[in-house]
């Protein structure tokens, strides 16, 4: 149990304590006394559902987000000050794609990139091991070292701008977020929360926690409004406790950045 997590507990018991009245009463024959019935009371489903967003205490787990402005897939890791970034980018018209692979530990990152399919004629040539990027050649600061970001989906956020949070069976809750309160998770652009109106500040959801209290799934349904066309927005964690902790790249699997690697970054 985290630290957050006993302190909600302890919150809880302190509620049931507090409406219990006196605690004692006696019994019919006025003989022993008979302790009260303890009421419970349950945790809030928003609190229950803040607390149960991955933290800086959580051990390595995997994720992927879906349906925002930029799709991303990895593998968050806090106690380790580390995080595996996977981007996929889709070139319309001009048939490739790109993938590029993020590690960040500590202070440093490596990236991998990749053409699919390979060797089209035009393409420039990316070596295949982990690249190591060199601070002073990155305009891009926020790529250089792990953040301390513990949320890639933005799910806290989400919960926190919600209304109407209930649980609905054990484990499974709804709500609607604002998200002209939750830009920072670039769930839609700009132009696209404009159309959107008033929609934009009740979008439903729906949430999953798994038996040991943690964030599984949040599916935010973005509806059609001005053209726009309603999509999906949906973040997925899973792995807490069997994902295995990531490290720097061994000597062999890496190598200062090449020169094409920057001119990538940099479009």
């Amino acid at each position: 149990m985290s630290a957050r997590k006993a302190q909600l507990a302890g919150l809880a018991a302190i509620l049931a304590l507090t409406t219990a009245g006196c605690g004692l009463a006696s019994d019919v024959n006025g003989d022993t006394p008979a302790a009260a019935p303890t009421p419970t009371t349950p945790l809030d489903p928003k609190l229950k559902l803040i607390d149960a967003v991955p933290d800086e205490r959580d051990a390595a787990y995997r994720f992927d987000v879906a349906g925002a402005e930029t799709p991303t897939s990895g593998v968050l890791d806090a106690p380790h000050k580390a995080a595996l970034i996977k981007i996929v980018q889709h070139e319309t018209g001009v048939g490739f794609s790109l993938t590029m692979t993020t590690l960040m530990v500590d202070k440093q990152t490596w990236l991998k990139m990749a053409f699919t399919p390979a060797g089209l004629p035009g393409l420039p040539k990316v070596p295949k091991n982990w690249q190591l990027l060199d601070a002073a050649k990155v305009k891009d600061k926020s790529m250089i070292g792990y953040d301390g970001s513990t949320d890639p989906g933005y799910a806290q956020l989400l919960v926190q701008k919600a209304t109407g949070v209930k649980e609905t069976s054990p484990g499974h809750f709804t709500g609607t977020t604002d998200l002209t309160q939750a830009t920072e998770a670039e769930i839609v652009d700009a132009p696209t929360l404009a159309k959107l109106g008033a929609k934009a500040k009740a979008v439903p959801f729906t949430a999953t926690i798994d038996a040991k209290g943690n964030l599984t799934s949040l599916i935010a349904k973005i509806p059609a409004a001005g053209g726009v066309k309603a999509k999906t927005y949906s973040v997925e964690y899973d792995g807490f406790g069997t994902t295995a902790a990531l490290a720097a790249p061994a000597a062999g699997e890496q190598q200062k950045a090449t020169s094409v690697v920057y001119q990538l970054m940099a479009g």
